[in-house]
């Protein structure tokens, strides 16, 4: 029998797609947040070595061929920080909230999964180490806040 097109595996996923999940679906042991809100970003980088940068002033995020090193156009919800991406099945998003007292950090994933258009629901708590971030839980000021010394965190199991 003869094919073409692209190579669709179990529940018509392509290997980019299923790639994509497993990275989704198996977070990062250990997470560094620089908050370069003069720059206009903020850095996300795991135990791996994967940056992710979350533009945050409107510029247009660069495309990079190193999947190691990406940047997502974000945007501030009011304590959250929030991205709307392209997911392994179409449109996606995240939100990163600090808690109330900043001992941990909220990433929320909203993921549509096949033609019924129900949504899965991610969160990974990290828990900080190191001392809290000065002015915990509140999204920068608009004049521009200064950078904070970055600051790590481990999925909470």
């Amino acid at each position: 029998m003869g094919g073409g097109g692209r190579r669709m595996g179990q529940q018509g996923m392509s290997d980019e797609e299923r790639q994509k999940m497993q990275e989704l679906m198996n977070p990062a042991n250990r997470l560094t947040v620089a908050d370069l809100t003069d720059r206009g970003e903020v850095d996300l980088t795991d135990d791996q070595q994967r940056k992710l940068t979350l533009i945050t002033d409107g510029r247009k995020p660069q495309k990079s061929k190193d999947a190691n090193n990406q940047e997502i156009a974000a945007h501030w919800s009011g304590k959250q920080l929030a991205t709307d991406e392209k997911g392994p099945h179409g449109k996606m998003s995240r939100t990163y909230e600090l808690s109330y007292d900043g001992t941990q950090l909220y990433e929320n994933l909203s993921i549509p999964m096949g033609r019924s258009n129900t949504t899965l629901l991610v969160r990974y708590v990290y828990d900080a180490y190191g001392p809290p971030p000065a002015g915990t839980a509140s999204a920068p000021a608009a004049s521009g806040a200064a950078a904070t010394a970055p600051t790590g965190s481990a999925p909470k199991q």
